[in-house]
């Protein structure tokens, strides 16, 4: 019996048999390019480690007479990725997920990988949480049913599908609009997949570092089911946090002027030195210093020398000006690839300072 390609997958294809040879070309590059991953001890292999000692505690007997299963478990514990917007934090973790042994198909769907990952909803509280982990595992279920109803339902399902591991992205969109009894009603329920005899399994959650003072009150609640006062112990029996930290200026710029060269050869471009001393730091800047977003920015210059015509055989900073200038609509005057003085441009606020120029040149006034 021949399985029907589903709706989507036939969207995807459709698109791809329209493409010109040219198109086809460049987005056969550009797959390279972004293929090119930047690994780093502080990152890739530390949370590579972690994950590594999470999934031995799951396999952990309580009593080493009987044999591996429930009730003879021991306890997991929970890993807490936090940093910026644009650190990359997503990326890393489906490298480390899915270059596992254990996880295969991580991230294909219908691949029936023991590994799930589930964007959390916004606006958030618990009874979407639980409805969400529902749909992305196949079990879509009403909105009317109670919140215990929903959340047992989830336990039901990972046991039923055999899954070990989920992952909550973006986990800080709980705090936008849940009360403070929802709170911590999330909190107790994602405490239960850590602690249950039944199916314990490891609990990944990622998100902006304000997540933190959330997640260290991963402890038993009072009778009233008000947190109770933490203790350091406590909070690091059922948790290990891992802060993805910021790039630096000018410690990092080696690093990123390697992965600027390695990355630029995918496409076939070279970068001379010359530019890559006026590219890296200006790049840092312009990314906020996160790795993520930077190495976003990359791509998107290697893109842009794609697209020039004739293509671009070198990589430099004027590719890097275009890039910016698309993702951000700036003027010249707030791009940290043109401005002279870049290291005054506040990247976080150049949209504004954008339509500032915009407007102090259409009054002819300096801006």
């Amino acid at each position: 019996m021949i399985e029907a390609v589903p709706v989507g997958i036939e969207a995807l294809q459709d698109l791809l048999s329209i493409m010109s040879p040219e198109e086809r070309e460049r987005l056969e590059i550009m797959e390279r390019v972004k293929g090119r991953i930047l690994r780093t001890a502080d990152r890739d292999t530390k949370i590579a480690e972690l994950f590594r000692k999470l999934l031995a505690d799951l396999v952990t007997r309580i009593d080493p007479a009987r044999p591996l299963g429930p009730g003879n478990r021991s306890q997991t514990r929970a890993l807490v990725v936090t940093g910026m917007t644009g650190a990359g934090k997503s990326s890393i973790l489906a490298r480390v997920i899915g270059s596992h042994p254990g996880f295969p198909g991580y991230g294909v769907p219908r691949s029936d990988c023991r590994a799930v990952s589930v964007l959390t909803p916004s606006p958030c509280n618990p009874k979407a949480l639980g409805l969400e982990i529902l749909r992305v595992l196949n079990y879509p279920m009403a909105s009317e049913r109670s919140v215990q109803a929903v959340w047992a339902k989830v336990r039901e399902r990972l046991e039923f599908l055999g899954k070990l591991v989920l992952h909550l992205d973006e986990i800080h969109n709980v705090l936008e609009t849940a009360n403070k009894r929802e709170l911590v009603q999330i909190r107790t329920l994602l405490k239960t997949f850590l602690v249950t005899q039944t199916w314990p399994v490891v609990l990944i959650l990622s998100g902006l570092p304000e997540v933190v003072s959330f997640f260290e009150g991963l402890n038993d609640p009072d009778d009233d089911g008000a947190p109770t006062a933490d203790t350091k112990s406590e909070v690091r029996r059922r948790a290990v946090f891992m802060h993805l930290r910021s790039l630096d200026l000018p410690a990092d710029i080696p690093m990123v002027s390697a992965a600027i060269e390695d990355t630029a050869q995918a496409a076939s471009m070279i970068v001379d030195k010359e530019s890559l001393a006026i590219i890296a730091p200006r790049l840092i800047h312009a990314s906020l210093h996160e790795l993520g977003t930077t190495m976003q920015l990359v791509h998107e210059a290697i893109g842009q020398g794609l697209d020039a015509r004739p293509r671009a055989t070198r990589l430099g900073v004027e590719q890097f000006k275009l890039a910016y200038r698309e993702r951000t609509g700036c003027a010249d005057a707030v791009n940290p690839f043109f401005a002279a003085d870049w290291r005054k441009i506040d990247c976080r606020l150049v949209l504004k300072q954008s339509r500032d120029a915009a407007e102090a040149g259409r009054l002819g006034r300096p801006s």
